[in-house]
């Protein structure tokens, strides 16, 4: 199985929630902005319908072209007929939806259905089990992802109740905001829009990197999916099959209409039909274009996965990370968190709607008016939960729609750990698909069909769900175990005809057979109870609404019979009598009454039943052979019932409130109050009555001094028209025993006033008390601060103090290891042969350990004090990879190791010093732990970057050792025979961050490990770059090879004495520290040179004055930097050659670290070396000063 990049888990959870924090400001930003000022909203609407699109159309479909073959997902097939040919049929929802206020799906149906309560709670049920599995989908289609892209592969569980935690919280911030749920939520909308774009961005960027960057376009796909026989695994050319298609086209074209998210973001957030129109267009495009790459993914993943290595719905993220694109991965996961994120969050919102509307809310109801008849229910807590919890309350109302959240997400959770990993994400959509279709007759038939029932739908709805149950959901849920699998096989009580997956021996896909008889049971049991069932009256009335043919008032053709049982049914017998008595005795009581007749007792019934009913009865008098006047008679007391419901309903629903309301008529009469209000306003009892004029309170209130005024009359008038032009006000005033009232006022639609009053005296208290603590509190922060800012002063203060006790003793500890460097080779050298040249060889490597100590802890002292300053420059970079390349090729043959080294012809923009220190501690590292083993150092080009890479393939570090090694004093696989004391990466990480160079780590335990730095790409300058490049390289490519083919001479070679020395040749020394001077001179003089050795200037000027002119002739100065006396060499030394007249080289040496130094010894044009010296590199200078030797002269004559 190939390997891909792990992302950090942290890393993915902080975007996680980034993203989701980031829709949530998108949506509050959306809910301020007037939705007068969006030009764009027909898009913006547009694009929010692609809810629709979830994790399965971002990863799902992709696995089923891998598995079917199809370019696009049948079911955006049926979904893009439905908006093009039938939007006729969304245009006439999308009246009725706006003229009935309507707030769901259920809402919908149910107001077709005589507004039956039955229905809605059905349609309800069907829509939380229908919607629960696709939920599931979503949980974990995140959770998989997010355990993919991380490499936790073995915490689903843990993964999964994280995802459904920050879902959960998300969704009750965005849908449990307001109270009213036919409001158009316009964050909502926005929020939706903006994923949808996320979504289709990320899909697009993944299909387009899978199909043009790691294969060669569509062309390329097709021949490779042809040469690997690709038709035989699935992916471009597996068997499509008609019946399943045709059921997925089915189920989208249907589910476009039924499912609840849907149906609210297409219905109840439109604002316009001009909207659903542009969206016939718009949102069919969104349909292709996010289809476009899902067959291109399935077969770049099906050639570059073995079958069955990883699942088809995961290639849309598994080929970024197989192909090293940590970025792309992490791209194609936001894509599928937006995609789930979005569903789950509207789905949520509606489906709590629904359940809080059509199932809790009656039911708390009932239980109230059970209380409140003197019912015990019997249990404590329920009693205690309906005394807290009143029915229809704004708060109550927003409590359950939050709990209901909540358990809708934990059902979707114990759903998808139930059925585990049996099923793909496609199945599971459609799983919920076909149960959601069931609605469609019963939509169809509210639409098209008069003599639909309710009776027909509650039980057609039924059957279906009970058929889905039976063929689809209980072998999706059992059908491992035992049992079921039998009855799979052979049907219950072994019944064949009757297995669940084969009913009546039908052989067709689950899917389709499930669709096929679930809703072929639901149509016809539909059909044939409403052909032969009977309507009620509201039903009756509600398909004419819906129709949209409600017949004219068809001209009054009663007998005179017919008035005299309307008025005894109405108004009463002595009102028939006299109707009666008035008429002539010739009229026949079957002929038909006259105009003046009908227009006598229209006026006699409006009196009893006012003029909207009235007209109602005498219609359906007319139409009595349709509708019996008993059932006329119905009408009118289910009308007085509804009547009075609606007022006990208001008053329940102003009592449960907390504030003080009352509502003033348009003839500023007080109609209704609360009983908060009578408390806030401390009226005595008895003052209000309905129909009270508010004069009279205005009046009484400025008597007792409530309200300040003078002219009590002036004060009256003046609040009276303000509430007639409906003038709002705001104001906040102190009351009686100092509780201060928020007081709001506001018109009412057809005239009057309503007011509130909140006592907000805790919330006042709070906000001084509040006020009182932030100066506190800012007053802390600035003491803290200032604490703060004199502790770092103090830390600053430390850190310099340590540079520069670091680089003080630094200097000071390397003039006796200069000596010891020089005494400890002339060791070496004399006991080569003897029994002490092991001793003197440990001596030797525990001296270079320790020197390499001291130099590393110096520079890390010089980097944390910010001593080094950085000096950039474009050059070639093969200046600084060459000579390190011939190196390392020498220490690497020592230790058995292969390295491999390919000449570049890049220009980088660094600094060249630094950026060497860096390679060279990478290159040791890899030759120090790679044990017999290869050793690569290259670049490649990434766009405006270079990437500079050393890979070796040694024993790796384990992923959580990779922070640990950029530390002082870490070492991994640490042992006696690895040289190095675990510095030099903390100095590379150093120097890379003073250089804002990214360092990349890539590495698998026994598999090797690589460094890679990211420089920025300098631009060559323009002369024959390229010829002179080329030449270049292929000259140090011979070199490279010269050297590799060369076997490396012993360093003890290198301390032989130089036979072209003769003591003719001199060479004066000049240093202050008397042991490295002596230890220098017994150094040269085994070299066979005759040295002059001083260690001031004054001893200089008298060795200069005592020897005669011809005796003192040196061939070269070494001399140290800091002097006695305030001399340094440089001064020193030139001032020497000027007097004597001297054209000799001179070599300055120093153990200080700063670069000052350093550059004042270049500057002069002398050579500069460090101490400690070694002695092959003295040697070696000596020799490249004193030019080539006549030997040598003549061996390259010859």
């Amino acid at each position: 199985m190939q390997a891909w990049l792990a992302m950090d888990t942290w890393l993915i959870s902080l975007l996680s929630l980034g993203y989701l924090a980031l829709l949530f400001v998108v949506a509050y930003l959306g809910e301020k902005q007037p939705v007068s000022q969006w030009r764009s909203r027909p898009f913006i609407y547009s694009l929010s319908l692609g809810v629709s699109c979830t994790s399965w159309a971002f990863y799902g479909t992709v696995g089923q072209a891998a598995t079917t073959g199809y370019a696009i997902a049948p079911v955006y097939i049926g979904t893009i007929f439905t908006l093009v040919l039938a939007w006729p049929l969304l245009l006439k929802i999308l009246k009725i939806s706006k003229q009935q206020n309507i707030t769901s799906i259920a809402d919908f149906i149910a107001c077709r259905y005589g507004r039956s309560a039955r229905i809605a709670r059905l349609v309800t049920l069907v829509a939380l089990v229908g919607t629960i599995p696709y939920i599931a989908q979503q949980l974990r289609a995140v959770s998989a992802s997010f355990n993919l892209l991380t490499g936790t592969h073995q915490s689903g569980s843990q993964t999964i109740l994280a995802v459904t935690l920050v879902l959960t919280v998300f969704s009750i911030l965005f849908g449990t905001r307001q109270l009213a749920a036919s409001k158009q939520n316009q964050g909502l909308v926005l929020a939706i829009a903006f994923s949808s774009v996320v979504k289709l961005l990320a899909f697009l960027c993944v299909g387009f990197f899978v199909t043009y960057v790691m294969f060669d376009g569509f062309s390329g796909l097709s021949a490779l999916a042809f040469l690997e026989n690709l038709p035989d695994r699935g992916a471009g050319g597996g068997e499509y099959g008609f019946y399943p298609a045709l059921s997925q086209a089915i189920l989208g074209a249907i589910t476009i209409l039924v499912l609840p998210r849907q149906f609210h973001m297409m219905m109840i957030e439109n604002h316009h039909s001009d909207e659903l129109k542009s969206a016939r267009y718009y949102f069919p495009l969104y349909l292709l274009l996010i289809n476009l790459f899902v067959l291109p993914i399935a077969i770049a993943g099906q050639l570059t996965f073995s079958q069955g290595e990883v699942s088809a719905d995961s290639y849309v993220l598994t080929l970024p990370l197989i192909a090293g694109q940590g970025w792309l991965g992490v791209v194609a996961y936001l894509g599928g968190l937006a995609a789930a994120a979005s569903m789950v969050i509207v789905a949520t919102i509606v489906l709590s709607t629904m359940v809080a509307n059509e199932i809790v809310n009656p039911l708390l109801l009932r239980l109230g008016e059970l209380k409140l008849a003197g019912v015990n229910l019997g249990f404590s807590r329920l009693d205690h939960l309906m005394g807290r919890i009143k029915p229809y309350s704004g708060g109550s109302l927003l409590f359950i729609r939050r709990l209901a959240i909540v358990g809708i997400l934990c059902l979707g959770l114990f759903f998808e750990r139930l059925i585990s990993q049996q099923d793909t994400l496609a199945s599971l959509g459609l799983l919920s698909f076909v149960l959601m279709a069931q609605l469609a007759p019963l939509i169809l038939g509210a639409l098209y069909w008069r003599k639909a029932s309710k009776s027909a739908a509650l039980t057609a709805l039924a059957a279906g769900g009970l058929l889905w149950g039976y063929t689809l959901l209980l072998p999706g849920l059992f059908g491992d175990s035992p049992f079921m699998a039998h009855w799979l096989e052979h049907g219950p009580w072994g019944i064949k005809w009757l297995a669940p997956q084969s009913l009546f021996f039908l052989e067709l896909d689950a899917i389709s057979h499930g669709l096929l008889v679930s809703l072929l049971a639901n149509g016809v049991i539909f059909i044939l109870m409403s052909r032969y069932g009977r309507r009620s009256v509201g039903e009756k009335l509600q398909a004419d609404i819906f129709l949209d043919k409600s017949p004219a008032m068809p001209p009054m053709k009663l007998t005179i019979a017919d008035l005299a049982n309307l008025l005894r049914r109405f108004v009463g017998q002595g009102a028939s009598d006299d109707f009666l008595s008035s008429i002539d005795k010739k009229h026949a009581m079957a002929k038909p009454a006259s105009d003046f007749l009908v227009a006598r007792v229209r006026v006699q019934l409006a009196g009893v039943l006012g003029s909207a009913s009235t007209r109602l009865v005498m219609k359906a008098a007319v139409q009595s052979q349709e509708m019996p006047l008993e059932a006329v008679a119905n009408i009118v007391d289910e009308a007085n019932e509804a009547l009075r419901f609606n007022r006990e309903l208001l008053q329940a629903g102003i009592e449960s409130i907390n504030q003080g309301i009352s509502v003033i008529d348009a003839d500023m009469r007080l109609v209704a109050w609360n009983q908060r209000y009578l408390e806030l306003m401390d009226y005595p009892p008895g003052l209000l009555c309905v129909g009270k004029p508010v004069a009279e309170l205005l009046r009484f209130n400025a008597e007792r001094g409530v309200i300040p005024t003078r002219d009590i009359e002036g004060m009256i008038v003046r609040r009276l028209d303000y509430m007639r032009r409906g003038c709002r006000h705001y104001h906040q005033r102190i009351w009686s025993k100092g509780i201060v009232l928020e007081i709001q006022g506001q018109a009412m639609p057809g005239k009057g006033f309503v007011t509130t009053f909140s006592d907000i005296t805790e919330h006042i208290n709070a906000k001084k008390a509040l006020k009182e603590s932030n100066e506190l509190l800012e007053k802390r922060v600035e003491k803290r601060t200032e604490q703060l800012a004199l502790a770092k002063l103090e830390a600053e203060r430390a850190n310099q103090s340590k540079t520069r006790f670091l680089a003080a003793a630094s200097h000071d500890l390397m003039q006796p290891f200069n000596a010891l460097s020089l005494y400890t080779s002339m060791l070496r050298q004399k006991a080569r042969g003897s029994d002490f040249a092991a001793i003197a060889e440990n001596i030797s490597d525990s001296l270079a350990s320790a020197e390499m100590l001291l130099s590393d802890l110096v520079e890390i002292s010089k980097l944390d004090g910010g001593a080094y300053k950085t000096r950039y420059s474009v050059f070639p970079l093969d200046e600084v990879l060459a000579p390190l390349a011939k190196e390392f090729i020498l220490l690497s043959q020592d230790r058995g190791v292969r390295f491999h080294y390919q000449p570049s012809t890049c220009y980088v923009y660094s600094d060249k010093k630094l950026l060497r220190r860096i390679v060279q501690n990478f290159l040791t590292n890899a030759v120090n732990y790679c044990r017999q083993g290869r050793v690569v150092l290259g670049v490649r080009r990434q766009g405006q970057f270079i990437s500079l890479q050393v890979w070796d393939n040694g024993p790796g570090i384990a992923s959580d050792k990779q922070e640990v090694i950029f530390k002082e004093f870490e070492r991994i696989n640490d042992s006696q025979d690895t040289p190095g004391l675990g510095l030099g990466l903390a100095i590379c990480d150093r120097i890379a961050r003073l250089l804002a160079l990214p360092i990349g780590l890539h590495s698998l335990v026994g598999r090797g490990t690589g460094f890679t730095l990211r420089l920025p790409q300098g631009n060559a300058p323009e002369l024959a770059v390229a010829e002179r490049t080329e030449e270049k390289v292929a000259h140090l490519t011979r070199e490279l090879s010269a050297t590799q083919s060369q076997s490396r001479q012993s360093r003890e070679d290198n301390i032989v004495p130089l036979r072209g020395g003769q003591k003719a040749e001199q060479i004066l020394i000049i240093d202050n520290d008397p042991g490295v001077l002596q230890a220098m001179q017994s150094l040269l003089e085994s070299w066979d040179y005759q040295v002059i050795a001083v260690e001031d200037k004054s001893q200089l000027e008298a060795a200069l004055a005592n020897a005669p002119g011809s005796t003192l002739a040196p061939i070269l100065v070494i001399a140290d930097y800091h002097l006695s006396e305030g001399h340094n060499g440089v001064d020193v030394t030139r001032e020497l050659l000027a007097t004597r007249q001297w054209s000799i080289s001179c070599i300055i040496n120093s153990a200080d670290p700063g670069e000052a130094v350093r550059a004042h010894v270049i500057e002069a044009g002398y050579r500069f070396i460090r101490k400690p010296i070694k002695a092959m590199a003295l040697k070696r200078l000596i020799r490249e000063l004193k030019g080539p030797s006549d030997d040598t002269k003549s061996r390259a004559m010859d």
